[in-house]
C-alpha cells in the first residue's frame, strides 16, 4: 500500500481527478457565490405565479386607486419587476412610466400578439392574471426578467472575477502538470548522465535513491546491476591473474620434464647401449609418462569446469574402492620409500551415491600429489576418520605442507580437478596443512 501512496501513477491519477473535479466544481460555486452575495436577486416562478395569482383575487371589487396601491407595494417587493394592468375597457394602467413595447388601449389584435410574445419571449418571465378571477373587471401583469428567475441564465461568462479565478485555475493545473513532469524528467536526465559516466573503470557509478516510486525502483536495479557490473569486473581481473599465473605453472610443469627429457636424450643419442644410456631412456619414459599425465589432467580440468565430463552415479562402497585404490599405488609408494599407513576396517559399511571412477579419479591425484609434493615426509596415511558427526576419508603426510615452496609444486591442476569432482558428486571436502604435513578429508555430510 505504501508503495501504491508513493507511486507516479497514483500522483498523475490525483491530479487528473484534481482537474476533473475542479471543472464543474466553478460553476457550482459561482452560483452559490452569486446567490450569497444577491439574496434578494433571484426568485422562484412558482412562488412569483402563486403570489401573483393569490393577489388578483383578493383585489376582486377594488377600484382602480386600491388596485394601482397594491400594485406600487408588490413593486416594492420586487423593484426589477414591470407591473401594469388593464382595466375593462382596454385601457391600460401604468405603476411607472409606461413601456414603448405595451400599447395604452388594447384591442383583440394586441391581446393576441402580446400572449404570442409571452410565449416567444426567453428574456422575460410573465404571468398574467384576472383580477378578481373575472374577466369582467380586466386582468393584470407581472413580468420578471429571467436572469432573476433562472440560473442558467446568470452571466456566467461576463463576469471578470470568475474569469480571474476560473484563469487562475487552469493555470494552475498546468503549473502543477508541468512541475511533475519537469521532475519527473530532471531524475531521469540524472540517471542517464550516472549511465553515461563510466570513470577510469568502466562502471558507472551509483545513483541516490531518494523515492519510492516507479524511477525510484529503476534506481534502485540500476544500482544492483552496477554491483554486479563492479563484481563482474573484479572477478575478471581476477581470473585474468589466475589465468596468467596458470599458463605460468603449466609452462613450468611442462618446461621441466622436457628439459630432463632433452637431457638424457642426448645421453642416449651418443650412447644408445651403454647403461647409462639405458637408464636415460628409462627416465625419457617415465617422464614422458608424467607429462602424458598432465595432459590428461589438463582435458579433465576443462571438461569439468565446461560441465561436459560424463557423470555416472550409482551407491559405491567406498572402502572396497579406496582399498583397490591403494594396492594399485602401493608398488610406487614402496619404492619411493613412504611409510604406508592404511587402517580401513573391514566391518564398518560406508556407501556414497557417486560414479566410481570420479572417486578413483580423485583418489589418484591425491596420491600423486603425496608423491609429488610430499616425499620429504616419507609417510602416507589412509584411514576412516568421524570429523564434524560424519564418517569420512583421511589422506595425510608428513611433508612441508602446501605453503611451502617446492620443486615440484605446479599449477595445482589436480587439485583443482579433486575439487569440481567432489562439487558435482555432493561431497564435502577439507584441507588442513601445516609445515608438519597435509591431511585431506573427503566425506558426504548427513
Amino acid at each position: 500500500m505504501r508503495f501504491i501512496r508513493q507511486s507516479l501513477m497514483s500522483k498523475y491519477i490525483l491530479l487528473l481527478l484534481f482537474a476533473l473535479v475542479i471543472w464543474p466544481t466553478f460553476p457550482a460555486g459561482y452560483y452559490f457565490l452569486y446567490l450569497w452575495t444577491h439574496p434578494n436577486s433571484f426568485y422562484e416562478t412558482e412562488k412569483l405565479d402563486a403570489m401573483w395569482k393569490a393577489e388578483a383575487i383578493t383585489l376582486n371589487g377594488a377600484s382602480a386607486s386600491l388596485i394601482h396601491e397594491k400594485l406600487m407595494g408588490i413593486h416594492g417587493r420586487y423593484p426589477e419587476a414591470r407591473l401594469f394592468w388593464v382595466d375593462a375597457s382596454g385601457h391600460t394602467q401604468f405603476v411607472e412610466k409606461r413601456p414603448a413595447d405595451i400599447p395604452a388601449q388594447w384591442s383583440y389584435r394586441e391581446s393576441v400578439a402580446f400572449d404570442a410574445n409571452i410565449k416567444e419571449d426567453k428574456e422575460t418571465y410573465t404571468v398574467t392574471a384576472l383580477i378578481g378571477g373575472s374577466p369582467e373587471q380586466g386582468w393584470m401583469v407581472f413580468q420578471m426578467p429571467t436572469r432573476h428567475t433562472d440560473l442558467s441564465m446568470v452571466p456566467f461568462f461576463g463576469d471578470a472575477r470568475l474569469a480571474i479565478l476560473f484563469s487562475m485555475a487552469c493555470g494552475g493545473i498546468v503549473v502543477v502538470s508541468l512541475l511533475f513532469f519537469l521532475r519527473l524528467r530532471r531524475r531521469l536526465i540524472r540517471l542517464k548522465k550516472a549511465m553515461a559516466d563510466t570513470g577510469t573503470s568502466g562502471v558507472p557509478r551509483e545513483v541516490a535513491v531518494r523515492n519510492r516510486d516507479e524511477i525510484g525502483e529503476l534506481e534502485r536495479s540500476f544500482n544492483e546491476m552496477v554491483d554486479q557490473l563492479r563484481r563482474s569486473r573484479e572477478r575478471e581481473r581476477e581470473e585474468e591473474s589466475l589465468r596468467s599465473q596458470f599458463i605460468a605453472s603449466i609452462s613450468h610443469d611442462l618446461r621441466t620434464p622436457l628439459t630432463v627429457i632433452r637431457q638424457h636424450a642426448y645421453v642416449v643419442q651418443k650412447n644408445p647401449a651403454s647403461p647409462q644410456g639405458i637408464s636415460s631412456m628409462e627416465v625419457i619414459v617415465n617422464k614422458l609418462g608424467d607429462v602424458g599425465k598432465l595432459i590428461d589432467n589438463l582435458l579433465s580440468h576443462t571438461l569439468l569446469a565446461a560441465g561436459k565430463y560424463p557423470l555416472k552415479t550409482k551407491d559405491v562402497h567406498v572402502i572396497e574402492e579406496v582399498r583397490n585404490a591403494v594396492a594399485e599405488w602401493y608398488p610406487l609408494f614402496e619404492q619411493e620409500g613412504f611409510e604406508i599407513d592404511v587402517n580401513l576396517p573391514e566391518d564398518k559399511a560406508l556407501v556414497w551415491h557417486v560414479d566410481p571412477l570420479w572417486l578413483r579419479s580423485m583418489l589418484d591425484n591425491l596420491f600423486q600429489n603425496v608423491v609429488r609434493h610430499a616425499k620429504s615426509g616419507g609417510y602416507v596415511g589412509v584411514h576412516v576418520a568421524e570429523r564434524n558427526g560424519w564418517t569420512c576419508l583421511e589422506i595425510s603426510d608428513k611433508g612441508l605442507g602446501l605453503e611451502r615452496p617446492s620443486s615440484a609444486k605446479g599449477a595445482g591442476i589436480g587439485l583443482s580437478i579433486v575439487a569440481l569432482m567432489a562439487k558435482n558428486m555432493n561431497l564435502h571436502w577439507e584441507i588442513a596443512s601445516s609445515s608438519a604435513g597435509t591431511r585431506i578429508y573427503i566425506g558426504k555430510p548427513i
